[in-house]
């Protein structure tokens, strides 16, 4: 009942900078810091996508995991999921894809035959060498321990701060994944969710863009 209870909680959780130029000093001056900050925000609105992580070269690396902004305010369940993700992954050495997004599988993984939907925690790790900002995915999903069932993609449009915080690299941050169930075709409200081993669980990433913060 626990789980069916974290559950429906997780599911139903709805998850400018602007700038002043001041100071005196002759015109030639105010010049050279107007361009100099131009230059920076174009270095800041530097965009990049990646289509697939599949085949990318890999690494070892020491990683941090941090809670987002909204842990403060999120429920209890979901801070739980988050917390036990965090303990799982902070301060450990995990291969992660150069230059790109890894997708880390969490301790939680369900099926949930109310709604429909699987949905796992994950840690996503920042594999680049810079800050990144606006980040977009998509996330496939293979379930071996129900094969008859078929999952559409988790598309993920744009993390805002709120999400991600200071996503600097080598960080991880946690989120939970949510795949619907594309054969089923009745709600079963009485069922109760179904754990599933994350040894059963391969998630991918694709479609990946981000803005580079230098």
């Amino acid at each position: 009942m626990r789980g069916r209870n974290l559950m429906k909680v997780i599911g139903m959780t709805v998850i400018a900078t602007t700038l002043v130029l001041t100071g005196c000093g002759n015109e030639e001056t105010k010049k050279k810091d107007t361009e100099k900050q131009t230059k920076t925000v174009k270095k800041q609105d530097k965009k990049v996508k990646i289509e697939s992580n599949e085949g990318k070269p890999q690494h070892e690396q020491l990683i941090t995991v941090k809670m987002p902004p909204e842990a403060d305010y999120i429920n209890d369940e979901t801070l739980e999921v988050y917390e036990q993700d965090l303990k799982k992954y902070n301060n450990t050495s995990q291969l992660i894809t150069d230059n790109s997004i890894t997708v880390l599988l969490g301790n939680f993984c369900f099926y949930d035959p109310i709604w429909d939907v699987l949905k796992c925690s994950a840690i996503l790790v920042n594999g680049t060498d810079t800050k990144i900002e606006a980040l977009s995915f998509q996330s496939s999903v293979e379930n071996k321990a129900m094969p008859e069932k078929t999952f559409s993609d988790d598309n993920i449009s744009e993390l805002t701060k709120v999400k991600t915080g200071d996503f600097q690299p080598n960080v991880g941050i946690p989120i939970i994944l949510v795949f619907s169930d594309e054969t089923s075709t009745t709600a079963d409200d009485a069922a109760e969710p179904q754990k599933i081993d994350t040894k059963n669980i391969t998630i991918k990433l694709k479609n990946i863009q981000y803005k580079s913060v230098e």
